[in-house]
C-alpha cells in the first residue's frame, strides 16, 4: 500500500498519506523532527519507542505519515500482531497507553485525522487484521472525532490519573494539594537520608529490574519483559525520551530500595512501573521517588505528570490521588476489519494468553455468553480488558 489520497482542507491543499513499513524507514528522521515540534504528541508515538517494542511483540510496525505540500502534518503509528485467533492492528502495544493520531492542529485538524484514519483502516484490511484499535487522547479529548471518522464497533473507557504541573504544583514542583499523609511520608523519607540518582547504566537498570520482577511476582502479576527496559536504555535514553531513577540508602553500601522507569515527550511524562522493596516500605522510598520526579518534570517544562491507569478502587489509585491528581478519561476504540469470529468467541483467559501486552477488545464482549453486539464497555471492564491482556 504505497500512498493514499487523504481529505482536503478548506483551501484545497491536498493531504497525502504514506505508509512506511518496517523497523527502520527512510522517513524516520523526518518523523522525529515532526514529533519533536508537535506538543500534542507522546513518547509512545516516536521512532525510538518503535525500536524498543517492535522486537518484543514481535510486532510488524508501520508509520502512517500525512503530508501537506510535502510537509508532515500528522503521524499515526500502527503495529500488526499475529495471534493464533487472528491478526490484530493497534496503535498502542506494550506498556504506556498513549498514542493514536499526532496532529499539527490548525483549521484542518479533522481532515488530517480523516486522512490518517482512512489509511489505517485500509492498512488493517490490506494486512489481514481481524480487528483494528485506536486510542484517544486523555489530555486533548478527541473521542468525538474518532467516532465520526473511525466508526468503532467497540469502545472501552478507562481513566488515567495525572498531575497538571502548571496548576497543581508550585514553581519548585511541590504539589499544592498534597495530603497530610504525603507530607508526613516525605518528612520520614528525608529523615532516613534516602538519595535519588539517575545513573543511566546497565548495572543500575538490572538491579532495579530485580525489584520490579520481585514486586510483580509478589502481587501475582507478570513483570514487563526485561528487553523493554534494556531496549529503552539503548534507544530512548540517548534520545532524551526516557530516564530511570533509583532510590538508594545514603548510608552503608548505598543499597537500591526503589526505582522507576519514565518516558517523556512533548507535554507528558509517563510514570511506568515504579517499584520498591517491600521490606523498605517503612522508609517511604516511593514517596521520595514521586516527589523527586515531579520536581524534575517541572524543571523540564513538562505539563502532565501521568501516573498511568490503576484499578479504580484500591491503594494504588489512592496513592496517586493524594498528591492532588485528577482523573483524565480516554478510550480504546476497536473496529472489525476482517473475520474476528475466533477472537470474539474466545474467553478472556485465551485472549490474554495469545495476545500478551496487546489490547484486543473489551473482555465483556468475549466468549459465548457475550452478546457480540457493537457496544460501549464501562470503566469497570477497562482494567481487566487492558491490563489482563499482558499488563
Amino acid at each position: 500500500m504505497g500512498e493514499a489520497e487523504g481529505r482536503e482542507k478548506g483551501s484545497g491543499t491536498p493531504l497525502e498519506v504514506s505508509v512506511l513499513r518496517g523497523r527502520a524507514t527512510p522517513g524516520d528522521a523526518a518523523i522525529e523532527r515532526f514529533l519533536d515540534a508537535c506538543p500534542e504528541s507522546f513518547a509512545q508515538q516516536t521512532v525510538g519507542w518503535r525500536n524498543v517494542i517492535a522486537p518484543i511483540g514481535p510486532d510488524d510496525p508501520s508509520f502512517l505519515v500525512c503530508r501537506r505540500a510535502g510537509e508532515i502534518c500528522g503521524v499515526l503509528p500502527a503495529y500488526a500482531f499475529d495471534g493464533p485467533l487472528g491478526r490484530i492492528l493497534t496503535s498502542v502495544p506494550q506498556a504506556g497507553p498513549l498514542g493514536g493520531v499526532a496532529c499539527a492542529g490548525g483549521s484542518d485538524a479533522e481532515a488530517i485525522y480523516a486522512a490518517l484514519i482512512e489509511a489505517y483502516v485500509a492498512l488493517a484490511r490490506d494486512c489481514g487484521a481481524a480487528l483494528a484499535s485506536l486510542i484517544t487522547n486523555p489530555f486533548r479529548p478527541d473521542r468525538a472525532i474518532y467516532d465520526r471518522l473511525f466508526r468503532p464497533d467497540y469502545a472501552l473507557e478507562n481513566v488515567t490519573q495525572a498531575l497538571d504541573l502548571q496548576n497543581d504544583v508550585d514553581g519548585n514542583g511541590e504539589p499544592l494539594r498534597a495530603s497530610e499523609n504525603v507530607r508526613r511520608n516525605l518528612r520520614r523519607a528525608g529523615a532516613d537520608d534516602l538519595r535519588v540518582d539517575d545513573d543511566q547504566n546497565p548495572e543500575s537498570v538490572a538491579a532495579w529490574y530485580e525489584i520490579h520482577a520481585e514486586r510483580h511476582h509478589a502481587i501475582g502479576a507478570t513483570p514487563l519483559p526485561k528487553a523493554l527496559f534494556t531496549g529503552a536504555l539503548a534507544e530512548m535514553v540517548p534520545r532524551d525520551k526516557a530516564r530511570f531513577f533509583f532510590v538508594r540508602r545514603a548510608t552503608g553500601k548505598g543499597e537500591m530500595i526503589a526505582g522507576g522507569f519514565y518516558v517523556y515527550h512533548g507535554e507528558v511524562i509517563d510514570v511506568l512501573m515504579p517499584a520498591m522493596r517491600m521490606e523498605a516500605a517503612s522508609l517511604a522510598p516511593n514517596y521520595h521517588l514521586a516527589a523527586h520526579t515531579i520536581r524534575w518534570a517541572k524543571r523540564r517544562g513538562l505539563r502532565y505528570y501521568n501516573w498511568e491507569p490503576s484499578p479504580p478502587t484500591g491503594g494504588v489509585a489512592r496513592f496517586k490521588r493524594q498528591w492532588g491528581s485528577a482523573d483524565f478519561p480516554y478510550h480504546y476504540l476497536t473496529r472489525v476489519t476482517g473475520d474476528a469470529s475466533a477472537i470474539l468467541a474466545a474467553t478472556p483467559e485465551e485472549v490474554s494468553r495469545h495476545y500478551p501486552w496487546h489490547y484486543v477488545v473489551p473482555f465483556d464482549r468475549l466468549g459465548p455468553a457475550a452478546s457480540g453486539e457493537s457496544a460501549a464497555s464501562t470503566r469497570e471492564a477497562a482494567w481487566s480488558a487492558r491490563h489482563g491482556q499482558g499488563r
